[in-house]
């Protein structure tokens, strides 16, 4: 009976240690007055949002018009920057592998102008086509979406 009793006992300590220590935690963490400490007010600085850029394309889409098949196309986007800080293209991802992406790499300056350019590779393509390329940049909202569209016509014609 005894060994019972010691045996359910323990098990109840041992039960109940992760929860003490938890509470612990809790209220060794937590401030007087709900005041945070000099380490959450850390966090806060390293995360405060940086200003965001003005971007200006000369138009959102392009129409190559008729192509042969195998031709490849491009065309440059002009990108304006008519904000009051530096305007920067982190990434351009195409809708499909036919089109290859170029842009300007270096952050343009506050009145400045960069380019995005796409390249269309028409082999294997035809008929009425239409692609996209999103742009992303230190603007807000972060992505904006690029057009062209092209009718391919079959190398056997």
């Amino acid at each position: 009976m005894r060994k019972l009793i010691v045996g359910i006992v323990g098990v109840l300590w041992i039960a109940c240690a992760p929860v003490a220590k938890e509470e612990q935690g809790k209220s060794s963490s937590s401030s007087p007055q709900g005041q945070a400490g000099p380490s959450s007010q850390a966090v806060a600085v390293a995360q405060a949002p940086e200003p965001t850029a003005k971007i200006e394309f000369d138009k959102m889409e392009h129409d190559f018009g008729k192509i042969r098949e195998g031709e490849k196309v491009q065309y440059r986007f002009k990108v304006k920057n008519p904000g009051t800080v530096p305007l920067r293209l982190t990434d351009v991802k195409p809708s499909c592998g036919c089109t290859a992406p170029n842009w300007t790499k270096e952050p343009i300056p506050p009145g400045g102008e960069g380019f995005v350019e796409v390249i269309f590779d028409s082999q294997g393509r035809s008929g009425e086509q239409m692609k996209t390329v999103t742009v992303f940049a230190n603007t807000d909202p972060p992505s904006h979406l690029l057009r062209f569209r092209g009718e391919v016509i079959p190398a056997k014609q």
